[in-house]
């Protein structure tokens, strides 16, 4: 619950409602007044309707203003759901981004998905519907007991035990409708990760025949799910129950006690009539409080999930400016660990400014690590990154992203048209720089080829694209952005002879006047770099300078 109150603005729609519901009891006592006042003197007193033009009124006005209340109360806690849920939403994407790929890579897609649309989405049961309920359970009925409780001792007396006693029958059915919808919305993740992975592997799966058992899969899961969620309804069913009939006991007893006073004589009709109408306005709070008691355990178990993603410590967020000029990075005794699993052991190296370097080993040996320290993504275990000797721990992370260009081995690109796809590098940059950008990584030729040129759309992860032209794309993307540091991991490991060529001398022309660092397990790129370092697992085995070597 402590996690559903730290939202932003619950205790500001808290205080809010709690005012709303005084102004609701005040006008319930006088509409009731009202109420019994007209019935007395009509039935008993033998008075005209119309002797009692004023009464009703002010029963007309008093029923508006009721109405009036409960409508700005709705408005308010809509209001206020909707910023939850926006600001949360805000919140995880950001955190999931500032978390970077090492963390994404190790939750399932759907899950995450799952959390930041489904999970705050029910939120909007927790600030819209569970905290008005509760602050108007807490308020109004002990009110309205005390009120009960001055008029006529015997039936206040009622209320105030069984109020309570409803109350904890309620929080008893609570904790189990608790664990329920804990399972539920675990049960969904699995359903939603479990159909995400199934669409992205649907080639693998039909290519091996497996498509089938795939599907039986994702049926069992969507069985678990309804079978939790008939278990909730149940619950929920329990709990609707328990409150029916609580009240409803609770308020034959007052009938039955205040009915025989009123037959021997022990209270007069108005007062008794008067007791009658507050029964019900005491138990109805506690009535909606079993539905928005479930509307708000559907958030608990979103927000505890929330709560540990948001707690996630984040890497790289240092404060300090980006030192100006040309960057000399320098590796000292950095080692790094995932986990248990060590990944870098001790690493020494130094990326002078201007130079090019190749870092080389097997599939394993840690390459992709020392592009990942770089680039702010993950946090050496021990020693440091400087950059002109600075820690890279201190620097600014978005404005140290911002020197560097990155182009991966397999470069993703987003739905959208292949100019979207070069602006990714600069958005705020014109045509005619897009046009040069691909020219210089030579896509301009097959992008004008296209069906509509720049404007053409790539499909889902350029599907309608080959590899090689994929990678040009990501070239031309580096080559807008125009940084001080160039990091390629394996840019031609996946490209037939004619298209390595292509790329190796758009790299070459992309490589001129930066920094540069070629991750690769291929010799074929040895020609070119002035210094060639050989990791072995996790380790520099070898490093050398290749000052004459450049082709």
């Amino acid at each position: 619950m402590r996690p559903l109150l730290q939202l932003p603005g619950v205790r500001v729609l808290a205080m809010t409602c709690a005012g709303l519901a005084l102004l609701s009891f005040a006008l319930a006592l006088t509409q009731w007044t009202l109420v019994a006042r007209i019935v007395d003197r009509t039935v008993w007193g033998g008075w005209a309707p119309s002797a009692l033009s004023h009464a009703f009124l002010g029963l007309a006005a008093v029923w508006l203003a009721r109405s009036m209340v409960g409508g700005v109360r709705e408005v308010w806690a809509a209001r206020a759901a909707a910023r939850v849920k926006r600001e949360m939403r805000a919140r995880m994407i950001t955190q999931i981004l500032n978390l970077g790929p090492l963390f994404v890579s190790g939750q399932r897609a759907g899950e995450l998905t799952e959390l930041v649309v489904e999970g705050a989405e029910r939120l909007e049961g927790f600030v819209g519907r569970a905290v008005p309920g509760m602050v108007y359970a807490a308020v109004l009925p002990p009110l309205l007991a005390l009120t009960v409780l001055w008029l006529d001792p015997l039936s206040g007396l009622i209320l105030l035990l069984t109020g309570p006693l409803i109350v904890v029958l309620l929080w008893l059915v609570g904790s189990m409708a608790d664990r329920a919808t804990k399972a539920q919305w675990w049960t969904l993740g699995r359903l939603s990760a479990g159909f995400v992975d199934t669409l992205r592997g649907l080639p693998t799966l039909v290519v091996f025949g497996r498509e089938q058992e795939r599907l039986a899969a994702l049926r069992t899961q969507d069985d678990d799910y309804r079978r939790v969620t008939l278990g909730v309804l149940r619950t929920a069913f329990l709990s609707a129950f328990v409150l029916e009939f609580g009240s409803t006991l609770s308020t034959a007893l007052v009938a039955v006690t205040v009915g025989v006073r009123l037959f021997e004589g022990g209270l007069p009709f108005e007062r008794a009539f008067f007791v009658l109408l507050l029964v019900p306005e005491f138990f109805g709070p506690l009535r909606a409080l079993g539905a928005d008691h479930h509307a708000g355990m559907e958030a608990r178990a979103a927000s505890e999930q929330m709560a540990l993603l948001l707690e996630q410590a984040v890497p790289g967020q240092g404060r300090l400016p980006v030192p100006a000029g040309p960057l000399q990075i320098e590796f000292r005794e950095v080692s790094l660990r995932y986990g248990e699993r060590p990944a870098l052991s001790d690493v020494t190296l130094t990326l002078r400014p201007g130079s090019r370097t190749l870092l080389v080993g097997e599939s394993g040996a840690g390459k992709t690590s020392v592009a990942w320290l770089l680039l702010g993504f993950v946090p050496p275990t021990s020693g440091e990154v400087f950059v002109n000797g600075v820690p890279l721990s201190d620097l600014e992370p978005v404005a140290w992203r911002a020197r560097i260009s990155y182009v991966p081995e397999r470069p993703y690109l987003f739905p959208g048209t292949v100019r979207d796809q070069i602006l990714l590098g600069r958005p705020d940059a014109t045509d005619a720089e897009v046009v040069a950008a691909a020219q210089s990584a030579d896509a301009h030729t097959f992008i004008s080829a296209l069906p509509c040129g720049y404007d053409t759309e790539v499909g889902a992860e350029g599907a309608r694209l080959s590899g090689g032209e994929r990678l040009r794309l990501a070239l031309a993307r580096a080559f807008l952005r125009n940084t001080d540091l160039l990091i390629l991991d394996e840019p031609t490991s996946q490209l037939d002879a004619d298209s390595e060529d292509r790329i190796r001398a758009a790299l070459e022309r992309l490589s001129v006047g930066r920094t540069v660092l070629t991750i690769s397990h291929r010799t074929a790129l040895h020609a070119g770099h002035d210094q060639i370092t050989e990791l072995s697992g996790g380790q520099v085995r070898r490093s050398r300078q290749t000052a004459g070597e450049r082709a």
